[in-house]
């Protein structure tokens, strides 16, 4: 329990926020106490130099050290009970003090950083000034020393409750904080607890699910779109390994059942050493397919765990499509289309795999091409790039169709009826093959005629 206390994030920032404003009222705690302090020295200095002025007018004005001057001196000092003063005229003879105890040089402390001198009489603190005043305008009255202090008990009184207060309020406030912190992350983390939520609902069967990105506190907005983008490509992935799967038992099963009817009608009866040699090679052509089928997924599969590429070379396109044109020449007249290419484009690639990627785009160009239409594909070399086209006359195609155009097995029939021989992964490894080479491929179908485009980065 207190383990996963330590970790909420609420308490961490509640622990984080009382740190913060621990320190900040120290520090204006010290601040407000040193303020107080200068006050208080300030206004004792003004009422002490203030006395001081007053003394030294009565000096001056009796000369003599009379009964009527100590008169004057107790006058003086009347309604400043915390007052207290020692003059000494001449020097070392004391005419007049009204401190409970004679004050001794020995006694005074001079302050390091102030003018002031500080000492105790019974228990009690003063603070006060030490000043000498000489008569330069007659020279008949002599030299005094005039010793003016001022109780400090009170004011140490006052700044002894004030620094117990300030530490009062900024124990209540430091608490009041700690808990208005930790409410106001656990307020501001309710949006992720809701996230949260609709987490544990997701799952394999149910994906549609997003987080509600426009009341989503700004902190949060970018997780809440980077969480739905991975919900949509979670989505797909899971569709389309779901059709993936589909499709192949569609695949697997029609070679399958081809092979088992053929064997179940040959063994109904017995049959001539021909009809078992006709059977034998229908059904080799049907393992041949499964095989191909087979090696195509084995290749896709490697293409997903990355391929790696050991027989790199600059790979003329020009000569690798015109061997294509020699090797399809003869499909593409039965069904009376004309392949056509124009350009030049050198790439660096594995030779044998870009062969296998273009085939597949030739070949796939002639099988859904319409009959007495022209194959086209150009090459076009530029500073960085290099562009390969290849376009034929086609069925419209949706915008949805183009889009899965690469997805294993996929077939624009939605009858999933295979009016041309195939496995159904050709463009599929077209696409792996071009992806480990960096190159990019999409396909674009406008006004009849279906575009495949392939960019290369020089």
């Amino acid at each position: 329990m207190t383990r996963k206390l330590f970790n909420a994030i609420s308490f961490r920032i509640a622990i984080i926020f009382s740190l913060s404003t621990v320190i900040i009222l120290m520090i204006m705690g010290l601040v407000i106490h040193q303020l107080v302090m200068h006050h208080f020295e300030t206004q004792d200095r003004t009422q002490l130099e203030g006395k001081i002025q007053l003394l030294e007018n009565l000096l001056e004005q009796n000369p003599a050290n009379s009964q009527e001057l100590n008169i004057y001196l107790k006058d003086a000092l009347v309604g400043h009970h915390d007052l207290i003063v020692q003059i000494e005229r001449p020097t070392g003879q004391i005419i007049f003090s009204s401190a409970p105890a004679l004050i001794k040089a020995q006694t005074l402390i001079k302050s390091k950083h102030t003018p002031w001198l500080e000492w105790k009489i019974q228990n009690k603190t003063y603070r006060g000034l030490a000043y000498k005043k000489s008569f330069n305008r007659n020279s008949s009255i002599p030299t005094a020393q005039i010793i003016v202090g001022i109780d400090t008990s009170e004011h140490l009184h006052f700044l002894n409750d004030f620094r117990r207060q300030l530490l009062y309020i900024g124990i209540v406030g430091t608490i009041c904080l700690m808990f208005l912190g930790w409410f106001a992350a656990w307020r501001g983390l309710r949006p992720v607890q809701k996230m949260a939520k609709v987490a544990e609902g997701i799952s394999a069967q149910h994906l549609s699910e997003r987080l509600e990105v426009e009341n989503t506190p700004t902190e949060l907005r970018s997780l809440a779109i980077a969480f739905n983008d991975m919900l949509d490509r979670l989505e797909s992935a899971v569709e389309k390994l779901s059709d993936f799967s589909s499709d192949l038992a569609h695949e697997i099963r029609t070679p399958i059942n081809n092979l088992m009817t053929q064997t179940q009608v040959c063994l109904s009866r017995s049959r001539d050493i021909n009809t078992y040699q006709e059977v034998l090679f229908s059904n080799l052509e049907e393992f041949e397919r499964l095989a191909r089928m087979i090696s195509d997924m084995l290749f896709l599969a490697k293409a997903e765990h990355g391929l790696h590429l050991p027989n790199l070379k600059q790979v003329d396109l020009v000569k690798e499509v015109s061997a294509l044109f020699d090797f399809y020449d003869a499909i593409a007249a039965e069904k009376s289309i004309s392949l056509e290419q124009k350009g030049y484009g050198v790439v660096n690639g594995d030779p044998s795999m870009l062969r296998r990627a273009l085939s597949n785009l030739l070949s796939n160009a002639i099988k859904y091409g319409k009959t007495e239409s022209v194959v086209r594909i150009k090459t076009q070399q530029n500073f960085d790039t290099t562009v390969f086209t290849i376009e034929n006359e086609s069925s419209p195609l949706t915008s949805e169709q183009l889009s899965r155009l690469f997805d294993r097995f996929y077939r624009t029939d939605a009858s999933r009826q295979r009016v041309e021989e195939g496995t159904g992964l050709g463009l599929a490894i077209t696409k792996s093959i071009l992806d480990v080479h960096g190159a990019t491929i999409r396909a674009d179908y406008h006004n009849g005629r279906i575009t495949f485009k392939i960019i290369f980065k020089n």
